[in-house]
């Protein structure tokens, strides 16, 4: 086994290196939000760039209805993605790192290479047994996840098309009616994005003569659900509150910036927020709280307004109306943003990153063996609350996937997949009826086998 993945990692290294290198970005959602548009972005970037890069969704959502032209999307669960790397012979896939509970580790026993980034969660479980690349897209993440793997934890930060984000064309024109405050997120996510604070401070604004604008692809039926009180009071005072497509969202921005107004962030936590990113590169300045992801992507020297998250309503609203009634700063505050973001935060910078990690993965050799911290960590006998919580999910996925690959005939995938169940959750064999399964699988003759297919 150990002079197959050598042999493997040999011919990837011959055949891609300096070349075209084929890609398969896999996520859990196909919903519109930030990871969604960060794989659409980095898909275009790399195909300019000559190289060949997919997508891969474990759920269908809307987001696969706004997928531009050109870009190919696939479907299914684990035993899918698995065969599509295979049979489309990938040279790596990118994935998500909170994508562990899928079981996407599965894919790297097609020979494959897998790179990861958090965009947002500290995961516990990867290490150099299960996949070969690591970055984060802040340096908050990076930092933290250290502790947790023995693997080089790159911070690459999450990047715009500066080109598509930016200001209006010709001189700026002085702003007539009145200012626009928007609001930009998932309202259902009352984790992260926090509409409810949006909510303390709507009436203050409104009463001011502030207009306010709600981008939310979820709308105000779906807040009802789980902060009624914040839906009913953003019912009456928002003057827009519905989704807006990705290819409109520059000139949702401009619109925004021409008002005189500005994006008012309400989150506890964010990854680094691409609205956040995109807004200012169109020349609209960002209001937002001094919590961790959000104080990377808005600096006061370049134009943002950072606050303390907990600031009362009251004094939230008075600094926002203060921001907004001083318009030489806000002219300032314009320009500053945009010189910012084309600076540290392009589409171009980030794409250069991920494929400098491509290359490199592409070229290490794989290590044999974890590290005895990342060993340690989730291993039952020390921590079994978290062994429970982190590897019961994967090892369900990948004791599935055997299943059904077994079911289509795919022995050889259908082995590697219920070794990597057993090495991922191994209590999952204490079950009697798993267990006859995975004897069944594993025990399961090589000639019978007939390569990669057999009919049954």
């Amino acid at each position: 086994m150990r002079r197959e993945w050598i042999l493997i990692w040999r011919q990837a290294v011959e055949r891609r290196i300096g070349q075209s290198v084929r890609i398969l970005q896999v996520n859990s959602d196909c919903l519109i939000g930030g990871v969604e548009a960060f794989m659409v972005s980095l898909a275009r970037e790399l195909k300019a760039r000559g190289h060949e890069c997919e997508l891969f969704f474990f759920t269908r959502g809307p987001m696969g209805e706004q997928l531009p032209p050109g870009l190919v999307a696939h479907f299914g669960d684990l035993a899918d993605c698995v065969r599509l790397v295979r049979e489309r012979r990938f040279d790596l896939v990118h994935a998500n790192s909170g994508d562990w509970h899928n079981g996407v580790a599965a894919v790297r026993r097609t020979g494959v290479r897998l790179v990861l980034t958090s965009h947002g969660r500290v995961t516990a479980g990867w290490n150099s047994t299960n996949c070969d690349g690591y970055a984060c897209c802040s340096r908050w993440q990076a930092e933290e996840q250290r502790a947790f793997t023995d693997l080089p934890v790159r911070t690459i930060l999450n990047g715009v098309n500066t080109e598509r984000f930016s200001p209006e064309a010709g001189p700026a024109a002085a702003h007539r009616g009145r200012p626009v405050v928007a609001w930009v997120g998932r309202g259902p996510d009352m984790v992260h994005k926090r509409i409810d604070r949006l909510a303390a401070v709507a009436p203050a604004l409104r009463r001011a003569g502030v207009r306010i604008w709600i981008a939310d692809p979820f709308g105000p039926g779906e807040v009802e659900k789980v902060a009624p009180e914040a839906a009913a009071v953003l019912r009456v005072a928002a003057e827009f509150w519905g989704g807006v497509e990705r290819a409109a969202l520059p000139e949702f921005y401009r619109r925004v910036a021409a008002s005189g107004g500005c994006v008012l962030s309400t989150s506890a936590e964010e990854g680094l927020p691409l609205s956040l990113i995109e807004a200012q590169a169109c020349g609209c300045p960002v209001v937002g709280p001094d919590v961790r992801g959000v104080n990377e992507v808005i600096d006061p020297e370049h134009g943002g307004v950072l606050y303390p998250f907990q600031m009362e309503p009251k004094q939230l609203a008075s600094l926002v109306l203060a921001t907004l009634a001083d318009e030489e700063n806000m002219r300032w505050r314009r320009g500053a943003s945009v010189r910012h973001m084309r600076e540290k935060f392009s589409l171009s910078r980030m794409a250069e990153d991920y494929i400098r990690l491509y290359e490199e993965t592409l070229s290490s050799e794989r290590r044999p063996t974890a590290g005895l911290r990342a060993r340690l960590w989730l291993a039952p006998l020390l921590n079994w609350g978290d062994y429970v919580e982190r590897r019961w999910s994967a090892g369900v996925c990948h004791y599935e996937a055997a299943g059904k690959l077994a079911g289509q005939g795919e022995w050889v995938l259908a082995r590697r997949a219920a070794r990597l169940s057993v090495e991922t959750c191994p209590s999952l064999y204490v079950r009697p009826t798993r267990l006859a399964h995975l004897l069944k699988i594993l025990l399961r003759p090589s000639f019978l086998q007939g390569g990669h297919r057999m009919a049954g």
